[in-house]
């Protein structure tokens, strides 16, 4: 029962960084929020690479479910948690400018 829950949570977890991960995507070119990346390079690079590393983590957490790997579900989770983390610091730099 317990394993059912972890894997059901890990596939949401997945989901949703695939979902952030294709909003990065869709928006290295495109201004959203209070950032512009149509005039800075920088944050171009930033999207597109978290995006990237975001779409990544989610298929590997895919993958972890589908082999009911214990040990792989917790390095993804641990690397879905960095890997949301990291581009947030990078673009709170970028806010009013």
């Amino acid at each position: 029962m317990i394993s059912l829950a972890i894997n059901i949570l890990a596939i949401l977890f997945s989901l949703l960084l695939l979902l952030n991960g294709c909003f990065f995507l869709t928006h290295v070119h495109k201004n959203f929020m209070l950032f512009k990346p149509e005039s800075n390079l920088a944050l171009q690079k930033i999207l597109l690479f978290s995006g990237i590393a975001l779409i990544v983590i989610a298929l590997l957490g895919i993958l972890a479910v589908l082999l009911n790997s214990t040990i792989m579900i917790v390095v993804v989770l641990i690397a879905g948690c960095v890997g949301c983390v990291v581009p947030e610091l990078l673009l709170s730099q970028f806010i009013n400018k």
